[in-house]
């Protein structure tokens, strides 16, 4: 689940790094505006430090961590107590019919399979919810970042993990980290959802009537 949930928190900075790199402020691109007489103007951001620094960013991640945690917890106990169910029928191969055996080993296999299903949408929920954050936080650091760039007469802006040099004062990461903690100290995470009951709450299989 951790490896899962990091892929996709770093999928999503690659992805805002191409949508930052797309803003242009002012309409045209940069040789138009070459070309017309226009002067570029740009400014640079850091985006994954805004995420990583700011109120809102910091937020996501522990409630992200939360709730993964908490899945962790549910599926450690959930392992453990099939592979206590396992070594137990083992002992009890040869005490017992075949047939109340075989029994027992498609019951095990049916918890088996509801724990795998449950580990999968649990993943799936905590992703989901993480986009939903994601992009809230994202909205809003573009949205401070083309403020800001407005008011500084910026008509480019680029991630700064794209440029080689530039001048100290080309780069706003600080002033989009001050006015995002002011606007939005915190996100919206959405508890995840997951479809399949807690495995606690599975109810054990019943052998068919033959």
């Amino acid at each position: 689940m951790k490896n899962s949930a990091s892929r996709r928190f770093a999928l999503a900075v690659r992805l805002a790094s191409l949508l930052v790199l797309a803003l242009i402020l002012g309409g045209g691109s940069a040789q138009a505006q070459r070309a017309s007489g226009t002067p570029v103007s740009l400014i640079i951001v850091d985006i994954q430090q805004a995420q990583r620094e700011s109120m809102p960013g910091k937020a996501l991640a522990s409630q992200r961590d939360k709730y993964q945690q908490s899945f962790q917890t549910e599926f450690n106990a959930a392992r453990q107590a099939l592979q206590r169910s396992d070594q137990d029928l083992a002992k009890q191969k040869g005490t017992m019919p075949q047939e109340a055996y075989d029994q027992k080993v498609k019951a095990l296999e049916l918890q088996v399979v509801a724990f795998q299903n449950r580990t999968q949408m649990a993943v799936r929920a905590l992703e989901k919810s993480t986009d939903v954050a994601m992009a809230e936080l994202m909205n809003a650091i573009l949205t401070i970042t083309g403020e800001i760039a407005a008011e500084m007469g910026a008509n480019l802006v680029l991630p700064k993990q794209q440029v080689v040099l530039h001048e100290p004062r080309m780069d706003v990461t600080a002033q989009v980290i001050e006015r995002l903690n002011r606007k939005l100290p915190a996100v919206n995470f959405p508890v995840p959802e997951v479809d399949a009951p807690p495995l606690s709450e599975t109810p054990p299989s019943k052998p068919g009537k033959k």
